[in-house]
């Protein structure tokens, strides 16, 4: 059985690695071929979570002629319950990725779905004409790490951000656990927000809820390093209010929150037992979310 290793974007050694798969799977062959192929016979599971390797994709059909007779014929067989396509041009052709996955849904008996039994990667190359290739994947090899998020009750709040950096963090913060950010300022930030969000890569905005200026709801909560309630106060207060709306609200980090602010908060909680330097917003809020899950 042949494989494409899809590797992760880290400095690694591919020889070393070939080494490393070697010691699991005895029977291994290497080839190139737009990417790292391995031939094995053994259980490919014994590599699944080598942390140089981001994705493990066994060939179903190598490359071919592509037309879309012969490409539709190739998927009109398989027997899959739930499935989701995904799509590789690794030469610019005249075929959109839309058109593809219109075409492969037509011929399967099968439904789409965001948590499929099966990933279907399809790849493009030019030649002297267009070819493709199949590989067809089980879920768990496509997404290792897969997992069910839990539901978190809170929004963030951000007081008058001063720069890029800051918003760039609690937007990745944000995105990663799934709650929304909610920018509070009098201020026009939109370009630092913009710039913010281009070197911020990787986050699909149209799935992030942003807002600016939204009506705090719920219960009001601010960290800061003069109040009496400290770490173990904050997480036996979630635990006994995670139904409730909250707000976890943060300032700056030259200024803090402002004293609008402060007056308005419900709770203050101090974190960590450092009393004179303060943490910065984002890594108060990486030190709340390690609490809370």
């Amino acid at each position: 059985m042949k494989y494409l290793l899809i590797l992760n974007k880290f400095e690694l050694s591919v020889n070393k690695l070939k080494t490393k798969i070697k010691d699991s799977l005895k029977d291994s062959k290497f080839s190139e071929d737009n990417g790292l192929i391995l031939e094995t016979s053994e259980d490919i599971k014994k590599i699944l979570y080598f942390e140089e390797i981001e994705k493990i994709l066994p060939l179903y059909q190598d490359w071919k002629a592509f037309d879309f007779k012969t490409f539709k014929e190739t998927f009109t067989d398989l027997k899959i319950k739930t499935h989701l396509v995904k799509t590789n041009f690794i030469s610019s052709i005249p075929i959109s990725s839309k058109e593809i996955i219109k075409k492969v849904n037509s011929a399967l008996n099968s439904k789409f779905s965001e948590n499929p039994e099966k990933v279907i990667y399809i790849e493009f190359i030019k030649k002297e004409k267009p070819y493709y290739r199949v590989f067809i994947t089980p879920f768990n090899y496509w997404e290792k790490f897969k997992m069910e998020k839990k539901k978190l009750n809170f929004e963030i709040v951000m007081e008058n951000p001063e720069n890029i950096e800051e918003i760039k963090d609690f937007l990745r913060l944000c995105y990663i656990f799934e709650v929304p950010l909610n920018i509070l300022t009098e201020k026009n930030i939109d370009p630092l927000i913009n710039k913010a969000k281009q070197e911020a890569k990787g986050i699909p905005y149209e799935k992030f809820t942003l807002n600016i200026n939204k009506k705090l709801d719920g219960i009001k909560i601010g960290f800061s390093i003069n109040s009496e309630k400290d770490d173990k106060d904050f997480k036996e207060f979630y635990s006994k209010n995670k139904d409730k709306k909250i707000s976890l609200i943060f300032g700056n980090d030259k200024f803090g929150l402002s004293q609008e602010l402060r007056d308005k908060l419900d709770y203050s909680f101090r974190l960590t037992q450092e009393t004179k330097k303060p943490l910065r917003a984002s890594h108060a809020l990486s030190y709340i979310l390690g609490l809370i899950n």
